[in-house]
């Protein structure tokens, strides 16, 4: 077992716990498919990458903030949801994308590869997870309370268009560092399956939240290891499976 491959395996530690905190945000928020849809957001952002040799995570991350800024920016200017805005720009990044990238680089981009990840970028990965694990604990309360009951931000005198604007950003850092590993088609085997797994097996809120980032780290280092071990299996590709395989399970426990 290489050095490069335990670093790996811990950056996806880390990376899966992010994924599975935010994605049960998302399901309690019901905004599962907009996660999906501003994932491709990322797409031109990772071609420029691969075109001017910087590491695409920085282009993919940068794109989806302008992304975020043009939802919240045009959300709050207009009655259009942020679903229907996200679809906007979600087909507009992936006909873009599609021109710039060669047909490998897309592949790769869609589905990820474990083994074109740089160390760097596994550093940034980490750094970034381990921000977005901070940010969450440290407003926890908020996130959950605009998430289930947003109109009551307001007798808690808490900002609601803040806290929308800071969920949207932590799903952009999210969808950022979790693309290397399973490309941007399948994002939601890191942060949608677990969550709506963890659903079915929860009778609280708090083990609702854990559960999701148990079953998305099992996921994550399960098809990290079956890809590492096959030397076939695209890792995105098992990790969707394993977690779809948790669901499944989990639809014979779920809570009465």
């Amino acid at each position: 077992m290489t050095d490069y491959f335990i670093y790996t395996l811990i950056s996806g530690v880390f990376v899966a716990v992010a994924s599975g905190l935010i994605g049960s945000f998302l399901v309690l928020k019901k905004m599962t498919l907009m996660s999906d849809a501003l994932s491709h957001v990322a797409l031109p952002g990772i071609a420029l990458g691969v075109i001017f040799k910087f590491e695409p995570i920085i282009g993919g991350l940068l794109f989806l903030f302008l992304s975020i800024i043009l939802i919240w920016g045009i959300e709050n200017k207009t009655k259009l949801a942020t679903e229907s805005i996200t679809g906007v720009l979600f087909v507009t990044a992936l006909a873009v994308g599609s021109i710039l990238i060669s047909e490998t680089d897309l592949l790769e981009a869609f589905f990820g590869n474990v083994e074109n990840i740089s160390r760097i970028q596994l550093l940034i990965q980490t750094i970034i997870a381990l921000g977005i694990i901070g940010i969450v604990a440290k407003n926890f309360k908020s996130l959950i309370l605009v998430s289930i009951a947003p109109d009551l931000t307001y007798s808690e005198k808490i900002s609601r268009k803040k806290l929308e604007l800071l969920l949207l950003v932590l799903i952009a850092l999210t969808i950022s560092i979790g693309i290397g590993f399973v490309g941007v088609l399948l994002m939601s085997a890191l942060s949608i399956i677990p969550a709506v797994t963890a659903r079915n097996l929860s009778k609280n809120l708090k083990m609702y939240v854990w559960w999701s980032m148990i079953i998305a780290t099992l996921s994550l280092l399960g098809g990290i290891i079956i890809s590492h071990v096959t030397q076939s299996v695209n890792p995105g590709v098992a990790t969707v499976l394993i977690s779809a395989f948790f669901f499944l399970v989990s639809l014979f426990g779920m809570r009465k």
